[in-house]
């Protein structure tokens, strides 16, 4: 058996040099950056304090003193702790563990999985506040007393990381252990490079772009960036600003967001109007500006660390991203879509990416046994021209490009019980076509009469599944395989940690005007209203989930996996290994988890490229 070692840092910090204001890589990287101490336990043995004068100090006693090569190493946010050790001191222990994505993945709907947070979930010391003193304090800034007493504050942190750990280890399976020492792997020991000049190039582009949409719209950004002033300037061109309740707050508000359909509907009034509207989506939404100008710094830095947060999505489980940057969401199209091309494999490599296609859409279909698709899906047909050939009556191919795009916005959403015109929506906002009431409502329709088994699982997951979670029910088959089953106040594949309801009840909600009772459950401060149709989303995107993490695990077995998202794996491969490498992909990528092998058809599609773009 492995040692575990628990470890925890405390580091200098100020009001304008932190982790809450930086990202977590740049505030290691920054020359400011100041080791006060460490404490180390091994085991159950006490932990031990260690403080220093320099980093050449604390890299002779870490490397000297303990065996990480051949010990699990365990914190609480490993990608700070662990990116310390990997950065400065050159650790690369057996294995990487954290309670922190242990937490949000045993207790979800905790609105906070900080340290203090959890010990006071299970019950233990708590967390002391002597980091609070500390701020803008170097480590020879304190006397020998108040360093010892930040020397058994950061020992109590510690011996709190290892009572979780303790307390959580037993509920979590082997295969999500492995899974977390891969993700923080792909942040602690980054394969990426970044084109420089091309992210440059790109950021240009990005502050052009939104220059010239201002001035379309003869505005000031100021005028933009603010609600208020917005609106004025809506009413000056004669047109009454949207609102909308918020589903934070409860108030009105105006309804200024691109998926606001009362404000993109203004685009039809005038050019003024319509310019106005382009400006304010493209100068309000920052992400591609701030995004690539994150990276270009970054790339300066050096190699790009992929931060992902395990069980970021807190009901399904998926990932997210996180450090200000999310690598789950780095678009193929659009303004930010140079920056793909900017993620490079370094000389001598080339970066991999697999694709499990439509894995969600194969989830669905199997687990609500439809089986007429799901023999389409094993003998190869395209499901979106296959349903788009029913829609418009003649065979439709890939060469319709139009007509299966519809047909694919309709796979994708209607098996998750969308209705008219939350679909005639989602047509506009992905393709550009503006459907008709009567069309919506056709295909709508269409869909529902030609899936039964689909609608049917919605209807199941909605009468039997719901009442019987909150009725504490286990054991109970949540999918026609019994794949996912009750459990724990939600569901999940058996022994391993699923989807939770937490404090499912029924309430009485307010849609369109009207008193209505629904199911809602608790998911750190929100209320989430939940039904048949939300079920079986949820069942899909965690069953998928499972799918192709497991799928990734695989795979990282043998070739370290550098980024994970959603239904796709990318790595950075030496040339010499490629071929091999690809094919195991693959390989990888074909093979379902003992689970539900030989029911769900799986299909993959892989590409390579010197960039991550050229790749996919």
């Amino acid at each position: 058996m492995k040692t575990l070692l628990y470890v925890d840092f405390e580091t200098y910090y100020d009001k304008d040099y932190s982790l809450s204001k930086m990202q977590t890589d740049a505030y290691i990287k920054d020359p400011r950056f100041e080791i006060i101490g460490v404490s180390v336990a091994v085991g159950d043995a006490e932990p031990v304090w260690y403080t220093a004068g320099s980093m050449l100090e604390y890299v002779g006693y870490l490397r000297g003193s303990y065996d990480w090569e051949n010990s699990a190493v365990c914190c609480h946010n490993t990608l700070f702790d662990g990116f310390i050790l990997a950065h400065h001191i050159g650790v690369r222990p057996k294995l990487w563990m954290d309670t922190l994505p242990m937490g949000r993945m045993l207790k979800p709907w905790l609105k906070s999985h900080s340290l203090a947070n959890l010990a006071k979930e299970y019950k233990l010391p708590p967390k002391g506040d002597e980091v609070q003193a500390a701020i803008g304090m170097h480590r020879s800034d304190m006397s020998p007393a108040f360093l010892a007493q930040y020397g058994q504050y950061c020992k109590g942190d510690t011996k709190i990381c290892r009572a979780l750990a303790l307390q959580m280890m037993p509920h979590i399976p082997g295969i999500e252990l492995a899974q977390i020492d891969m993700i923080i792997r792909m942040f602690t020991e980054p394969q990426f490079v970044g084109d420089v000049p091309a992210l440059v190039l790109q950021h240009k582009n990005e502050v052009q772009r939104k220059v010239d949409l201002l001035a379309n719209a003869a505005l000031m950004k100021d005028v933009i960036m603010s609600n208020d002033k917005f609106a004025d300037h809506l009413r000056s061109l004669g047109v009454e600003p949207p609102r909308k309740i918020s589903p934070t707050t409860g108030k009105e508000t105006y309804a200024f967001a691109k998926t606001d359909k009362a404000f993109i509907a203004l685009s039809e009034i005038s050019p003024e109007v319509e310019a106005a509207v382009s400006a304010r989506i493209g100068v309000k939404t920052t992400i591609a500006e701030t995004r690539v100008l994150r990276l270009k710094e970054m790339a300066e830095r050096g190699p790009l660390p992929v931060y992902l947060n395990f069980w970021g999505a807190k009901t399904t489980g998926r990932l997210s991203g996180g450090n200000q940057m999310n690598w789950q969401n780095m678009p193929a199209r659009g303004p930010s879509a140079g920056i793909r091309n900017a993620i490079m494999a370094p000389e001598g490599s080339t970066v991999l990416v697999g694709d499990s296609s439509n894995i969600e859409l194969r989830v669905v279909m199997a687990a609500a046994m439809q089986d007429d698709v799901v023999a389409k899906l094993a003998s190869g047909v395209d499901l979106y021209c296959d349903f788009a050939s029913k829609l418009f009556g003649r065979t439709i191919t890939k060469a319709d490009k139009k007509e299966r795009m519809l047909g694919k916005i309709a796979m994708l959403s209607l098996q998750y019980g969308a209705g008219w015109v939350k679909f005639k929506e989602m047509v506009r906002i992905q393709s550009g076509e503006i459907l008709s009431d009567e069309s919506a409502k056709r295909i709508v329709d269409l869909y529902r009469d030609v899936h039964g088994m689909v609608m049917a699982l919605h209807n199941y997951c909605n009468d039997v599944i719901l009442p019987d979670i909150s009725q504490g029910c286990d054991l109970l088959p949540v999918d026609r395989h019994a794949w996912a089953i009750t459990s724990n106040g939600g569901f999940g594949v058996a022994a391993q940690p699923g989807v939770v309801y937490h404090n499912l009840r029924r309430e009485k909600m307010i849609r369109d005007g009207r008193e209505e009772m629904a199911w809602v459950y608790t998911m750190g401060a929100e209320k989430v209203k939940i039904y048949g149709g939300k079920v079986v989303e949820n069942l899909g995107q965690y069953l998928a989930g499972r799918i192709v993490m497991w799928q990734t695990a695989r795979f990282n077995q043998r070739y370290p996996v550098a980024l994970s998202v959603h239904d796709e794996v990318v790595a950075v491969v030496k040339n010499q290994d490629l071929d091999e490498a690809r094919a195991y992909l693959e390989e990888c990528l074909s093979l379902a988890p003992p689970w539900c092998r030989g029911v769900i058809p799986l299909s993959c599609e892989t590409g390579v490229g010197q960039s991550y773009g050229m790749a996919k």
